[in-house]
C-alpha cells in the first residue's frame, strides 16, 4: 500500500493520513535502547508536534526522567519519535504513561475552566440584555 494517495501530480497525502490508522498500523510502538540503560525510543503515529510538546513537556516535570525529546522527521510523515531515558527506579514506558496519564487531566481541567468561562460570559451578557 502507498503512504501517499494519487491525487493528481501532487504527492501530498489526503488530510485523513495525518489522524487516521491503516489497518496494519499500530499508534505506539516501542523499542528498548540496547546501548544505554532504562532507555528506549517510542514511535507514536498520526501526531504531530502539538502531542509531541505537551508529552515532552510533562516528562520533564518528572523527576525520574533524565532525558526526553522528540522529532519528527519529515512534516507529511504524521510520526513523532521520542527518545526517554529515566532513572533505575523507573522506566521509559512507566514515565511515558504517566505523562500522557498528566497530560489528560490538564487538558480536562482546561476545558472544566474554559467552559466555566464560557457560561459566566453568557450569564453576564443575559443580565445586561444583550443577545449572545
Amino acid at each position: 500500500h502507498s503512504r501517499f494517495r494519487s491525487r493528481g501530480m501532487s504527492n501530498k497525502p489526503e488530510p485523513s493520513e495525518f489522524y487516521i490508522l491503516e489497518d496494519d498500523e499500530k499508534k505506539v510502538e516501542y523499542e528498548k535502547d540496547e546501548k544505554l540503560t532504562n532507555c528506549g525510543m517510542f514511535a507514536i503515529r498520526k501526531e504531530d508536534h502539538t502531542i509531541g510538546n505537551i508529552t515532552r513537556a510533562h516528562l520533564l516535570r518528572n523527576k525520574k526522567v533524565l532525558f526526553a525529546g522528540y522529532r519528527i522527521h519529515h512534516p507529511l510523515i504524521a510520526e513523532i519519535k521520542f527518545k526517554v531515558r529515566t532513572t533505575a527506579d523507573s522506566s521509559p514506558p512507566a514515565a511515558m504513561n504517566k505523562a500522557l496519564n498528566d497530560s489528560m487531566k490538564e487538558c480536562r481541567k482546561l476545558k472544566k475552566t474554559f467552559n466555566e468561562a464560557v457560561h459566566t460570559f453568557k450569564q453576564a451578557q443575559l443580565g445586561r440584555g444583550e443577545e449572545l
